[in-house]
């Protein structure tokens, strides 16, 4: 690991390390080929990309390619949004 990925973990605020664990933890267990170059969106960005409100999202979550970093915390998969999207379902 390059030096600088620590200073970028050091400088990581305390209250968001618990969050930060998740993340990694989460991130850890999908196949790297899986992220490719994927980006990662918020519940309220993913209800934005779909012209929906987040009630919408929080319910399709697991048809929209949701990544759980802890039970309250999801984050979801902008290719598999797209993908839904193009779908029309």
């Amino acid at each position: 690991m390059p030096s600088d990925a620590f200073a970028v973990l050091d400088a990581i605020p305390r209250e968001t390390i618990p969050a930060a664990i998740a993340w990694l933890a989460a991130r850890a267990m999908v196949p790297a080929e899986a992220f490719g170059d994927d980006e990662l969106l918020t519940p309220d960005e993913t209800a934005r990309l779909l012209k929906a409100d987040r009630r919408y999202v929080y319910r399709h979550a697991d048809k929209l390619g949701v990544v759980r970093l802890s039970p309250r915390k999801l984050r979801f998969r902008k290719r598999a949004v797209l993908r839904r999207v193009e779908s029309g379902r």
